[in-house]
């Protein structure tokens, strides 16, 4: 279901800044990992128009297996987070299937929102997250995507991701 969902952008791409093309996810020593993405443009480092017409925006390391997500996003409609409430914070997610299409998947449940360290240069994001906080196995985030969330009844949450673009090729 995400292999085929992710391998096909969805409807509406959105910008070129939320489509990935390289990411890796790799543990740097016995207690941290580090998680980066390439898109075709510079990400903003601030909501902007884009961003602050849509519920929430961000990318997305996934574990194919389980639909465990850790996510980046940021969504200044709404405050969930005390590291960086209204720009960039992290998020593990789950996801599930029975979204209404354009949307691929359904927000099952927002598992935490750990504190991170991150950096944002051009067209690149860096995440520095402790292996402990990730969902998964930092070796099972095997494929990355941009995405915006929308609101979708089919969903028990109310909530859906449409992913933007997607790779599974790491860097």
């Amino acid at each position: 279901l995400i292999a085929s969902a992710m391998s096909v952008p969805a409807a509406t791409p959105g910008p070129d800044w939320l489509a990935v093309v390289s990411h890796s996810a790799k543990s740097i020593n016995a207690h941290a990992a580090v998680l980066t993405i390439k898109t075709q443009d510079e990400i903003p480092v601030r909501a902007d128009e884009f961003i602050n017409s849509n519920l929430g925006v961000g990318f997305a390391w996934v574990d194919t297996s389980s639909l465990r997500v850790f996510a980046m996003t940021i969504h200044p409609s709404f405050v969930d987070s005390i590291q960086n409430p209204h720009g960039w914070h992290a998020h593990t997610v789950t996801l599930i299937g029975g979204a209404t299409a354009p949307n691929d998947l359904c927000i099952k449940t927002v598992d935490t929102a750990p504190i991170v360290r991150f950096s944002i240069d051009d067209n690149r994001m860096r995440v520095r997250v402790k292996k402990s906080d990730l969902p998964v196995d930092v070796g099972q985030l095997k494929v990355a995507a941009g995405f915006t969330i929308q609101r979708d009844p089919k969903c028990a949450s109310g909530l859906a991701v449409r992913l933007s673009a997607a790779g599974a090729d790491n860097e």
